[in-house]
């Protein structure tokens, strides 16, 4: 799979991570015998491999019984929003969707035992935050019982591919008009112009 990405919205690997980062919930794609797979999956990066993402699967989730030994993508999508022609100053502009994304292509590696432990506990402190976690309110047999309901994964990430489409190809006044009326919109829309390049 590819991503059409003109050079005006290219973006590296670290802006990827940033997009993920601010958007754990991503679409994980695996083909199967038939249809490809697709899950909606927090990914989080292995605190031991910059290059790999952790996440897991409900067990009973058939996409967990072809996520290995072949590639995935996961897809996460950032800030997005529409644009309108009525906010550039240049005339004959037509209507448009600015947006980031990330695409994380790779093969997925089974996390159990102590692993996927960790991975859990990673998950917790993350969304949870240290003062609103303590591992012990989980007995051992609810946290053995948890873990056999899920299959956990480490995502070895092979490539990146990634775009920013933030109105980088008009001019800088224009740029400046999609920001301002943004600026004015509604939370989304306010996400958006935070992440548009000044012009």
């Amino acid at each position: 799979m590819s991503l059409y990405c003109p050079a005006a919205f290219a973006a590296d690997a670290d802006y990827a991570r940033q997009v993920m980062a601010d958007n754990p919930l991503a679409t994980l794609i695996t083909q199967g015998a038939g249809e490809p797979w697709l899950s909606h999956v927090v990914l989080l990066p292995d605190p031991c491999d910059p290059d790999c993402l952790l996440g897991h699967l409900a067990r009973a989730n058939g996409h967990a019984a072809v996520l290995f030994g072949q590639d995935s993508v996961a897809v996460f999508t950032g800030a997005h929003g529409y644009v309108s022609p009525r906010w550039y100053e240049s005339d004959g502009m037509v209507p448009t969707w600015n947006y980031r994304v990330a695409h994380a292509h790779g093969r997925a590696e089974a996390v159990e035992g102590e692993a996927l432990s960790a991975l859990l506990q990673q998950l917790a402190l993350q969304f949870e935050g240290a003062a609103g976690w303590n591992s012990s309110a989980l007995s051992a047999q609810a946290m053995a019982a948890m873990q056999r309901g899920i299959v956990g994964f480490r995502l070895r990430v092979q490539r990146w591919d990634v775009k920013a489409k933030l109105s980088q190809n008009r001019l800088p006044q224009d740029r400046q008009g999609v920001i301002a009326a943004l600026e004015q919109g509604d939370a989304a829309a306010r996400q958006l112009a935070a992440v548009m390049p000044p012009p």
